[in-house]
Formats: C-alpha cells, sequence, structure tokens
C-alpha cells in the first residue's frame, strides 16, 4: 500500500496508509490551508475532531492515505490526505466515496493526479466497481483533474454545503468514475 512518487519538480512523495501518529501532521496540513482553498471546503476544521477522526479509524470504513515529503530541513511533513470512504451492505459495497486535500504549498506540481490515480488503483485492487466524489462547482482546478482521470459529473447537488467563513450555501457536483 505504500508508494513513492515524483513530482513534476523531482520531490519524491510517500504514499502510506495514515496511523494515529500522524495527528499533529495531520493537524498541521488542514490548520494551514490558505482562505482560498478553504472555500471549496464545506466546513471548518476543528483540532478535537481532527484528533477523534485520527485516533479512531475503522478500516472497514475508511482507508485514510497520506502523502509524506521530506523537507530541505530534513522534517517530514504531511502535504495532502486522500480516503476511501467504504460503503456498507450488500447494495453498496462495490462503491467507496473519494475525498482529498492537497496543501497549497504543493498544488499545481502534479500531486493531486497522482494520488487521486493512486487512490483509483487501491479502489481496484479491493474489487470496487465505482467511486464517486463530492466537489464544489467552483472548484474548476479540481474539476478539471477529475475530468482527466475520468470521472464523470452524475448531477448537481444544490445547497449541498455551508461555507462558515462566507456564511451561504453552495452547490456541488457528484462526480463518479467506473472502474
Amino acid at each position: 500500500m505504500e508508494k513513492y512518487a515524483i513530482l513534476k519538480d523531482d520531490t519524491e512523495v510517500l504514499f502510506r496508509p495514515s496511523i494515529s501518529h500522524d495527528f499533529e501532521m495531520v493537524w498541521e496540513l488542514f490548520s494551514t490551508l490558505s482562505e482560498e482553498s478553504l472555500r471549496f471546503l464545506p466546513h471548518p476544521f476543528i483540532r478535537e475532531e481532527i484528533k477523534h477522526m485520527m485516533t479512531n479509524i475503522n478500516h472497514e470504513e475508511l482507508l485514510p492515505i497520506v502523502a509524506v515529503v521530506e523537507e530541505s530541513d530534513s522534517r517530514r511533513r504531511i502535504v495532502a490526505v486522500a480516503t476511501l470512504g467504504f460503503q456498507q451492505g450488500v447494495a453498496r459495497r462495490h462503491r467507496a466515496e473519494f475525498d482529498i486535500v492537497v496543501h497549497d504549498d504543493y498544488q499545481g506540481r502534479g500531486l493531486g493526479a497522482m494520488l487521486t490515480q493512486h487512490m483509483i488503483d487501491l479502489a481496484r485492487e479491493r474489487g470496487l466497481r465505482k467511486l464517486y466524489l463530492k466537489t464544489s462547482t467552483q472548484n474548476l482546478r479540481a474539476i478539471q483533474v477529475y475530468d482527466n482521470m475520468g470521472f464523470r459529473i452524475e448531477g448537481r447537488l444544490v445547497m449541498e454545503h455551508y461555507h462558515h467563513s462566507r456564511q451561504e450555501f453552495g452547490d456541488d457536483f457528484r462526480m463518479a468514475l467506473f472502474l
């Protein structure tokens, strides 16, 4: 499940499953996102919620993968997180919900596409038949990446989320990839 990737700028990144000890690095990722990135995320990130999520991972329901880099000061840093949320029950276990967040410092380097492909490969290995995601209709860069990866818009979800920082509702596209 671990895999190394090389970004466009020759930065080496390790994709690996997240563990509870990653909490501080994951919190750093979420707590240092720019306003621009946060505008596409529907809810505020609260330290206690992230800690609870990180220490109570049920791998039957969720597969979190982190992207780790070693920076020039020899410090390890998590720069992206992706998840597959597995569906329960006979009628839904063929699919998973995909989610990804890439830190601003690593956007535009190919990391999002590489990590998305890694998650698609993991989904195929598990025998899944469909990945789906929700993304803000305003997140044009992400929509383009998903489209390039083969995801297609299944529908528009009106007033699907509430942006706390902007105090307004937003629409999402539901996109899917059939494996």
